[in-house]
């Protein structure tokens, strides 16, 4: 069970804030670079990056900076990107920066290598990437909904995403400062954002107890008790599931 606290902010003024809202966690992205352990998945959940496909609340994959897969043969498929898409910069996304993206990551992250093995990743043309991978899938969207695969540019030595929001500062293990990619869609309607790291689900709920951070992740099942008593909190819990698979073989 995952939970929740959101303070005394109203959805409908979230857009209007010019202060950032607080988000207070338990962790947060080590880095920017996505080749480095599972720093990919949390670029994500912050809202920085996205992949070319992604699971949707009721368990489906869909698009996202992909439109489409077709397969070529038992090892190859061509990826149809989803038009208009831009990094945060205002590059526009071609088929060469997701091969290029994608090739970094097989090479450089063993999360990447786990379902399909070696990759080898061209773009036949401007929104067209082929992948010719070591094994075979039969379903090779929901192998890019994986976590390793964001899509990202190098560029003047940052990498930009395509995510709702991008980096303006960040401050390894304490804080990241967000604001809205203006190259994405409903940018007017989102706030400034502030992640915040906390030590402990302890700390983190302190620190809603005390006016710090506007929303909570993670906290502890004991400490909700005396949130339930603060003025204007409202504690939200919701089910979260991970499903893990063993190999037994040596």
């Amino acid at each position: 069970m995952a939970l929740l606290l959101l303070s005394l902010l109203s959805s409908s003024a979230l857009g209007q804030l010019h202060d950032p809202l607080v988000v207070g966690k338990t962790f947060m992205a080590g880095s920017t670079d996505p080749t480095a352990g599972s720093t990919a998945w949390a670029l994500t959940s912050h809202g920085i990056s996205e992949k070319l496909f992604t699971v949707d609340e009721t368990g489906n994959i869909v698009p996202q900076v992909g439109q489409s897969v077709s397969k070529v043969d038992t090892f190859t498929w061509d990826v149809t990107l989803t038009p208009g898409y831009k990094f945060s910069d205002g590059t526009d996304v071609t088929a060469q920066h997701v091969a290029d993206a994608l090739t970094e990551l097989n090479q450089q992250n063993s999360g990447a290598q786990a379902s399909l093995g070696t990759m080898t990743v061209t773009a036949p043309d401007a929104s067209t990437v082929r992948i010719v991978s070591e094994r075979a899938t039969p379903v090779m969207d929901s192998v890019l909904a994986e976590w390793p695969f964001v899509v990202y540019l190098k560029k003047g030595g940052q990498r930009y995403f395509t995510g709702p929001y991008k980096v303006e500062t960040f401050v390894s293990g304490d804080h990241i400062d967000l604001v809205p990619n203006t190259h994405y869609a409903r940018a007017l309607e989102r706030p400034l954002l502030k992640i915040q790291r906390f030590s402990t689900g302890s700390a983190v709920a302190e620190a809603l107890a005390q006016g710090e951070v506007d929303m909570a992740f993670h906290l502890p099942v004991d400490e909700l008790s005396a949130l339930r008593q603060v003025s204007g909190a409202t504690v939200k819990s919701f089910l979260v599931g991970y499903h893990c698979t063993l190999n037994p073989k040596p």
